[in-house]
């Protein structure tokens, strides 16, 4: 399958192109940078044709997936242009930068057919592969409570600067607990119906400001409650972005999980007798990109499928809406 590359300085970028020049079933066929350095940079590793744009990209190299690694202002416009080309897409997160964007998206993509995909890294991470295989093995019953936590650092002077324009950036939940929202949805079957979120500013405080800590509250189709929490409080000599934390309750167990900084998963199940802690599988981010065009060849579901990166997009988007409103419960509406 041709691939084609839409912007390498934003985001995960990194880790999908390797990923794709990885994939025994893709070939790189094009990039879009106007940065000459960030072009130079990865057509060292994987020697591709330069385009001025993507529609330059679209009709000369004519790939049948495209990665995107843009500004989140940037987004909504590749997306129509792709689907209306035909072209699937891998996004990085987040998927756009406001409600408005998500609605055009979703439109775009149904109109044409288009897939979107998005690696959230958590579904190949080893410790939340461990727990969804406790989760399906039933070690703890009828899940009642989830917690997650999404910590990240930044600094005004060498984080990234657009961060702090509110017109440019979507904001800290759905950037950073998009992974939690994916989390909890994959790991229950389970749909977020309602939220209700609180936000603050303590550290970014001059002019202009970042939010810095978003706290959301959300009820699942299942009738269980889900807390999640987003920030840019973690110091910044710590050796991670972040240590997330992930606690799940049941009715015969619990889960208490720690990534990135860390890698650990205890589980405390009655049908096991007591607590445990599960052997860790292998990582198995990387053949995303090569696993993502099989599916697609063979017309079969993705593992992240487009409706999944359509519901992350739309609950995150719907919590900071409700923290901006100051705590408004929201209903989640069914799409």
């Amino acid at each position: 399958m041709r691939i084609g590359i839409m912007g390498v300085h934003y985001g995960h970028i990194g880790g999908m192109f390797s990923s794709a020049a990885n994939a025994k079933n893709g070939e790189l066929v094009g990039i879009v940078e106007a940065d000459d350095a960030l072009y130079e940079q990865y057509n060292a590793r994987v020697p591709m044709p330069r385009y001025n744009s993507l529609e330059e990209m679209l009709a000369q190299a004519k790939p049948d997936l495209v990665l995107e690694g843009l500004t989140h202002l940037e987004k909504t416009a590749m997306v129509e242009t792709c689907a209306a080309a035909g072209v699937h897409l891998l996004m990085d997160k987040p998927l756009c930068r406001t409600l408005d964007d998500w609605q055009r998206m979703r439109t775009a993509v149904q109109a044409h057919g288009t897939e979107i995909s998005m690696w959230y890294t958590s579904r190949s991470h080893p410790p939340f592969i461990a727990l969804r295989r406790a989760v399906l093995d039933g070690e703890l019953g009828q899940i009642v409570s989830l917690i997650s936590t999404h910590p990240h650092k930044t600094t005004r002077q060498g984080g990234t600067a657009w961060y702090f324009d509110k017109n440019a950036y979507t904001g800290p939940f759905h950037d950073l607990a998009c992974h939690g929202l994916d989390q909890i949805r994959w790991l229950t079957g389970a749909e977020c119906v309602g939220v209700h979120a609180l936000q603050t500013c303590m550290r970014f405080t001059d002019e202009p400001q970042l939010t810095d800590h978003v706290q959301a509250s959300f009820q699942l189709s299942t009738g269980a409650l889900a807390q999640l929490t987003a920030d840019w409080l973690t110091p910044k000599d710590s050796p991670s972005f972040g240590d997330t934390r992930f606690i799940m309750m049941g009715t015969e167990g619990s889960a208490h999980l720690r990534a990135y900084a860390q890698d650990h998963l205890l589980v405390v199940s009655n049908k096991r007798g007591g607590a445990y802690e599960p052997e860790m599988p292998k990582d198995q981010g990387g053949r995303f990109v090569e696993d993502m065009i099989n599916a697609l060849e063979r017309s079969e579901p993705l593992f992240i499928p487009t409706r999944d990166v359509l519901a992350v997009a739309q609950a995150c988007l719907l919590a900071q809406e409700s923290a901006g409103r100051g705590g408004d419960f929201l209903e989640i509406p069914a799409f």
